[in-house]
Parts: structure tokens; C-alpha cells; sequence
């Protein structure tokens, strides 16, 4: 249905629906072009009323729905030559189209489709060179003769499991052509060109070039190919003769303004192979003979940024099997993707006979390059001083009928940048294998060596410099062995594999390295200072961590097993020596478990964990088991137990020291301290009492004796930190002539409240003293003894298990972290 009304009020079409069912719709046309859909009588009077180009005016046209249903189409060009028929046909269509928006929807399907014979005669070259895309010619006038037709043929049935053969003929004879204005034109254009494709195969599918003749100014090409069992296992014949002027060749044609060429080139080549050869990487049985030459080629596209320069001499003697020379100086290559140049480049080809045609044949290929620099966008750089190379081809050792390459490849100097990580080595000597598996999986072993090497990474601010060593390479596993770097002032030498370097680097796959790694001296604090502040060259060089260091974040990718062997450690104003113990950083961690080391005059063992998935918070814990330290090195080497524990520096001497520990940590590596949890143990003998504000206020109120330096026999001391509170737990102590329990609490806000439970002394009778109050406002008040019954063995037993279990949940949650 039609709505007439649209049109006279708004100027458009509305078809609300329009339905046709087991509809035989027959279009004609004739040899003279004239259709019989067209129905309209043209209109030869002009009517004054209705000047020439006066138009309907539609505004909109808005199809709701058009059905045709199980119709057969037929479709009749005498003019073209063109007959089709369509049966079972089904059409569900619906648009609408306006100025600025239009929309269209179509649902079509047919049963079978017979397609015959259709053909297009073009009368010259003209309507070819007009084919050429505007961007490469400039429009311009063009004369020209010659013949050039194009036939093509679809015949047979389409429809389920049934596709028609398909046939192409294309012939130019002795055609010609001339631009308007330029000083060359085309003297003569022969080309003879067949297809024939089946693609229900039951008659072979081939490609036949049987002649192309170019012939103009300096420029004669000629040339013929043919592509046999196209479907199947394509067998590529080529052969050209040919005389290239580009110079003058640029002015036969109206080339658009940026696109340029010059030089010349001479071919006179043949070339057999078969698709599967290629696929294979059989190189050895494509059979070449014959020479091209260039000579100052230059091919360029200034708006597109594209360059390429060459001169080149290319020799092949292979009549049955691949040999030849090669030799390319001064190429340059420049485009938006790509830029590469080399001075020099010679490569000699041969091949050893075979028969076997299972296997690939054996191939050799010698190079020789000279100042080779390769650039991929922002993403690779490569510059090769001088290099040699041999490269084979051969049967694979698991497998013959797969190839293998051997690579032998030696530089004098190489650099190369990957993202923000740069690299260079000299003297560089490389050995790899390898052998095809499947389609593009090959697996690689061998040996890379070098002299030196150097790179740098955006996260480490300080260059990384290797010293002579070589690499074990297989499959996707790299062997280290006693491989030497030094980074700043730290030496590190490293024995071990290290698996997918190039996956973690490429696709930011997982890198897994198992490692022995030992040094003479490692610098902490530069290495957290280069990590931290990976920008900062200057700063990463500095001997300590300042308050500036930052939360360095640990890559996500890594995932590394380690043995350490460290001669020396310098962190903060501490040597530590004989550091030795196994280190794992994965789930962006680090996790050193039970190192032993000497540092501060005391035997130490150490497990830490640091994680940081983010720049602005991360996590830390530890377990620090001391022997015989010095208290005062102790308070110099943690000064934040002089925070939790003010009273400790009033002692002097050695104690065993243990504490477990677990914290958040903010971007400035600063402890928060409402999430710490600790669990410390003091015990000492023989230690002095130094006499202060605090112990000589005790002193006063209990009669000391020696109130400089107070002598005492033994402490143990249990310390608990939880929710930003320190618990005391009461411990036995013995000086002068008293003997005392001690304990007490302590706040963040630094308020304390402490208690001397004294449980002998000269007085008759038991009593106490509370202590509370800060540092700079303590109150001293008597009363009575609350820890009359707090240091009994039952009672002591009871606080050592409580430490023990939280120091053994500390430990637990550490390998939580680490779990895979």
C-alpha cells in the first residue's frame, strides 16, 4: 500500500507494505541497451510551463516492508551477454533514506543460482590506463589505440555443495597510448592472460600468462607466467627479459605530484617453484637462473613518507637447484612502518643435490654486512657494525622431512632498543639451531657470546654492564653460566636458566629464572635508590636511602628462584657479611627466606617479604633472629624500636634479639603503624642499667645502691604489637638488691602506663610502681604489687607460646604471599 498523501504534503514516498508470492519476474534487455522495467515514454516536447531540468522533488522515501516470496528471477542482457536464473528466490527488505540518514535492512536467500556466459569488450587501452587509481595518476587526456577485450565466464549451477566454473580472458593487442604534454608515451602493450578456476575441481585450475610486452622510451619488458594445479599444490612458472629506464618512464605517465623514480634495472630471469617448496622453507629446490641488475633505483612517495634506494647485482646459476650471488650496496629503505639501511651486503647461495623429496635439500647461504640500522616505528632499533654470517638449511635431526637452520652469526658491534630498553654489546659471536616443529613453531638452541654488553631498562635509573660470558640457548631456555654484571657499584655473577626472556619481553609473558647468584659487593641502598627512582640517574648514584626513596613496585611478569652467595651488603650505615640463603620474587614480591649473615658484631638470620602491586601502598614483613648484638648498634640499625621500646637504650650490653613482623607500607616506604603486628623477644645476661631522668626518679623511691651503672644477672622480655598498641608482658628482673617484675602498655600517642611489681627487696614488705604519663611528663606513683603471680614458669610458659604463635602466623601469612 501506498500512501499518495505523504507525497503531496511533505514531498515523500511511503510503501507501508508491498507482497509478492510465486512471482516469475523476467528482466530483458536487448542488443541496443533498451530494458523492458524501463516503462517510462521519454519526453521529447519542452514544455514552457516545465523548463528543462525541473525534477521531482522527494524529500524522504520510507519503505516499511517489501516481501517477495518463492519467486523465480531470470535475468536476460543481450547487451552484455549476461543470463542468470534464480529460483526459490526470498526477499524481505525495509529502508528509509532522507538527507543526512538512511537506513537499509535486507534478508535475502535463493535455492539455486545458473549463471551463463557474459563478456565486456573495451574498444582501447585508454579505458585501462582510466582503471589506475587517482592517487598514483594524475586525471589527464590520453590517446589511444589498440585492442583490448576482457571476457569472463560463470557457468553451472550454485546453490548447496555446487559452485560454477569461472573463466578469464584478457588480451591486449598492439595497443598504444600517449599523455597529453609528456614527452614519452606507450609504444606498443601485448598482453595474453587466462584463468580458470573450479572449485569443484573436476577440471584443473590454472593461471596462464602467455605474453606481457611493455614497450616505451628506454623501458622494454617482457615477460610470461603460468600457475598450474592452482587449488591444490600451485606450480609457479615466471620468466621476464627485460630493459627498465625509470627515469624516463616517469614521463610517460602523469605521475602525482610526490611520487617519484629513477635508475635503472635489467632482468633476464627464470624461476620454477611450487607453493609447498616455500611452505616448507625448502629453499633448496626453487630453481633460479639468471640476473637482475640496479643501478641508483630510487623509488619514492614524499606524502605517504615512503623511500627506497638501491643498487644492486643479483646472480643465479641455479638451473635445477637454488645458487647464486647476491650483492646490494648503499640501500636505504624509509616508510612509516619500516626504516633500513646498509652500506654493504653480499650473500652466496648454494645447494647440495638430492633426491630424497621427502627431506628439504641441504642449503648454504655465506653473508657478508656492513653498518646495518633497522628501525620499526617507535617500537625496535638495530644498529650491526661489521657481521659475517653462514646460515643452512637442512633435514631436522627429530624430524627430516621438517627443516632446520643453523645461524653462525659474528659482529663487532650491535645496539639495539626495545621500547625504553636499550642494549649493546661488541665483539658478539652466536650459534643457534633451529628446527621446525609445526606451521611457525620452531624450536632455537645454541650459544650467544660476547665480549661486553651493556643496557638499560626504564625501572632501574643505573646501566647494567655484563662482562665476557656466554648463554646457553634452548628452546625457550636461557643458561647462564657465571655470568658477571655490574650495576653501579654492585657486582653480581649468575649461574642458572632462565626461561621465555624473549616472551616476557615481546608479549609480557611470565619470566621464570632458577639462579645461583653470588657477589663480592652489593650496594643496597644505590640499587632501592635506582629502582625507586628510575628517572634519576644522579640521585640512584648516592651511597645512602634517603627519606625521598619511594615504593618501587615490582614487575608482575617475574617469577625467580634464587641462591645467594654475597661476600658483602651494604644497607643504610650497616655492612652486613656472608649473606647467604634463597631469595624468590614472584606475585610482585621479594622473599627472602632464612638468610644467614654477620653484621654488627652479631650472627644473623633473616626472612623479609616485600610486595608492592601499586606505586602508593605496599606490604613488608620480617623475621630478624640476632645473637649476642650489641643494643645500642641494635637501636642505631632500627630506630623505630626506640619508638615501641623507649626504655631500651638506658641498657648497655649484648642480647639475643628476635622479632616477626608484618606492616603496610605507604609510597615513602614509611610503616603504618595502626597495621602493624610484631612479636619481639629480648633476652640478655650480664647487662648494665644505664643511670637517666627515668632511673634515677626509681632509684630515688627504692634506695639503690650503685645508682651510675646497676648491674643485671638475666632478662627475657616478650613484646606484642597489635592494632598500634605495645604490651609489655610482665619479665623477671634482678639488680641491686631487688629483684622485680616489670610490664606494662604503650600507645601510638606515645602515652605510657607501666608497672615494678618489686617481689624482693631489704623492705619488709611487697609493693609497686606505676609509671605513666610520656617521656617529657612521667608520673611516679607507689602501690601495690600486681605481679606477684605473673612471672611463675607457668605463667612465663604462657606468654613464650602466645609470642611463639603469633611470630608462626607472621610466617604463615609471608608464604601466603608466595604461594603459586
Amino acid at each position: 500500500m501506498v500512501n499518495p498523501m505523504d507525497y503531496l504534503r511533505q514531498q515523500k514516498i511511503s510503501i507501508h507494505r508491498l507482497a509478492l508470492e510465486h512471482a516469475d519476474i523476467y528482466a530483458y534487455k536487448n542488443k541496443d541497451g533498451i530494458a523492458n522495467w524501463d516503462i517510462t515514454v521519454p519526453d521529447t516536447v519542452q514544455s514552457t510551463s516545465s523548463p528543462a531540468g525541473d525534477a521531482m522533488n522527494i524529500s524522504e522515501l520510507d519503505i516499511r516492508q517489501i516481501f517477495i516470496q518463492h519467486a523465480t528471477v531470470t535475468m536476460d542482457d543481450r547487451d552484455t551477454r549476461i543470463f542468470a536464473n534464480l529460483w526459490d528466490t526470498n526477499l524481505t527488505l525495509k529502508a528509509n533514506m532522507k538527507k543526512g540518514h538512511s537506513m537499509l535492512a535486507v534478508d535475502f536467500r535463493n535455492k539455486n543460482l545458473l549463471f551463463w556466459q557474459y563478456g565486456l569488450h573495451t574498444p582501447s587501452l585508454e579505458t585501462v590506463l582510466h582503471m589506475i587509481p587517482e592517487s598514483i595518476l594524475k586525471k589527464a587526456e590520453v590517446s589511444a589505440g589498440g585492442e583490448v577485450s576482457f571476457i569472463g565466464t560463470l557457468k553451472g549451477m550454485y546453490g548447496k555443495q555446487k559452485m560454477p566454473l569461472a573463466t578469464l580472458d584478457i588480451r591486449i593487442k598492439d595497443a598504444f597510448a600517449r599523455y597529453a604534454g609528456l614527452p614519452y608515451g606507450i609504444d606498443k602493450v601485448n598482453a595474453d592472460f587466462s584463468a580458470r578456476i573450479d572449485l569443484m575441481r573436476n577440471t584443473p585450475s590454472c593461471l596462464n600468462l602467455k605474453i606481457f610486452q611493455f614497450k616505451g622510451a628506454d623501458t622494454d619488458i617482457l615477460a610470461d607466467m603460468k600457475v598450474d594445479n592452482l587449488l591444490t599444490d600451485p606450480d609457479i612458472t615466471f620468466h621476464t627479459r627485460s630493459t627498465v629506464d625509470l627515469n624516463t618512464l616517469a614521463q610517460i605517465f602523469p605521475l602525482q605530484e610526490g611520487i617519484g623514480m629513477d635508475g635503472k634495472m635489467n632482468a633476464d630471469l627464470k624461476l620454477r617453484c611450487r607453493l609447498s617448496t616455500l611452505k616448507k622453507q625448502d629453499w633448496g629446490r626453487i630453481k633460479v637462473q639468471g640476473k637482475i641488475r640496479t643501478d641508483k633505483l630510487v623509488l619514492r612517495h614524499t606524502q605517504k613518507n615512503f623511500e627506497f634506494t638501491s643498487n644492486a647485482t643479483l646472480d643465479f646459476a641455479g638451473n635445477e637447484w637454488l645458487g647464486g650471488r647476491v650483492e646490494i650496496k648503499d640501500m636505504t629503505l624509509r616508510s612509516p612502518a619500516l626504516n633500513s639501511a646498509t652500506e654493504s651486503f653480499t650473500a652466496a647461495i648454494s645447494t647440495y643435490p638430492s633426491q630424497d623429496t621427502l627431506r628439504p635439500a641441504k642449503t648454504e647461504c655465506k653473508i657478508e654486512m656492513n653498518k646495518l640500522r633497522v628501525s620499526l616505528a617507535d617500537s625496535l632499533d638495530l644498529f650491526c657494525g661489521k657481521s659475517s654470517a653462514r646460515l643452512k638449511l637442512q633435514p631436522g635431526e627429530h624430524n627430516p622431512a621438517n627443516p632446520q637452520i643453523r645461524l653462525t652469526l659474528e659482529v663487532d658491534t650491535l645496539f639495539c632498543r626495545m621500547g625504553d630498553t636499550r642494549l649493546g654489546m661488541d665483539k658478539a659471536g652466536i650459534g643457534i639451531t633451529a628446527e621446525k616443529v609445526r606451521d611457525s613453531l620452531w624450536t632455537p638452541k645454541g650459544i650467544i657470546g660476547f665480549h661486553r654488553m651493556a643496557f638499560r631498562t626504564p625501572e632501574c635509573a643505573l646501566p647494567i654492564q655484563v662482562q665476557k660470558t656466554s648463554v646457553t640457548v634452548n628452546d625457550r631456555v636461557i643458561t647462564l653460566r657465571n655470568a658477571t654484571m655490574r650495576i653501579g657499584k654492585s657486582d653480581i655473577t649468575a649461574t642458572g636458566s632462565i626461561h621465555d626472556l624473549y616472551g616476557a619481553m615481546r608479549h609480557h609473558k611470565l619470566l621464570r629464572a632458577k639462579l645461583d647468584v653470588s657477589s663480592e659487593q652489593l650496594d643496597c641502598n644505590q640499587l632501592i635508590r635506582s629502582i625507586s627512582l628510575p628517572s634519576d640517574t644522579l640521585a640512584a648514584e648516592s651511597d645512602t636511602v634517603s627519606t625521598e626513596v619511594k615504593l618501587f613496585v615490582i614487575p608482575k611478569n617475574l617469577d625467580f628462584e634464587l641462591q645467594t652467595d654475597f661476600r658483602k651488603v651494604y644497607y643504610e650505615k650497616v655492612t652486613f657479611n656472608d649473606v647467604r640463603g634463597a631469595v624468590d620474587i614472584r606475585n610482585q614480591s621479594v622473599y627472602l627466606k632464612q638468610l644467614s649473615m654477620k653484621g654488627m658484631g652479631s650472627d644473623m638470620n633473616t626472612t623479609l617479604v616485600y610486595q608492592a602491586k601499586s606505586p602508593e601502598e605496599g606490604f613488608a614483613g620480617f623475621d630478624f633472629r640476632l645473637h649476642n648484638i650489641n643494643i645500642g648498634k641494635l637501636v642505631d640499625f632500627a630506630p623505630s624500636l626506640d619508638t615501641i621500646v623507649p626504655t631500651l637504650r638506658s641498657f648497655e650490653g649484648t642480647v639475643d634479639f628476635n622479632v616477626a613482623a608484618a606492616a603496610s607500607l605507604d609510597s615513602a616506604l614509611n610503616i603504618k603503624i595502626p597495621t602493624m603486628r610484631s612479636a619481639i623477644h629480648v633476652k640478655g645476661d650480664s647487662l648494665v642499667l644505664m643511670d637517666g631522668e627515668t632511673f634515677a626518679e626509681i632509684s630515688k623511691k627504692f634506695f639503690f645502691k650503685n645508682k651510675k651503672r646497676n648491674m643485671i644477672d638475666s632478662i627475657s622480655v616478650n613484646i606484642g604489637i597489635k592494632d598500634g598498641n605495645v604490651t609489655v608482658y610482665p619479665f623477671e628482673i634482678s639488680m641491686d638488691r631487688y629483684r622485680a617484675a616489670v610490664g606494662g602498655t604503650q600507645g601510638l600517642d606515645m602515652k605510657f602506663d607501666y608497672h615494678i611489681s618489686i617481689l624482693k627487696s631489704p623492705i619488709p614488705f611487697k609493693l609497686g610502681l606505676n609509671i605513666s604519663g610520656t617521656l617529657d611528663d612521667m608520673k611516679f606513683k607507689l602501690g601495690k604489687a600486681r605481679y606477684k603471680d605473673a612471672v611463675t614458669p607457668a605463667e612465663v610458659h604462657k606468654v613464650d607460646s602466645a609470642i611463639v604463635n603469633m611470630g608462626q602466623q607472621i610466617a604463615e601469612d609471608f608464604k601466603k604471599i608466595m604461594k603459586r
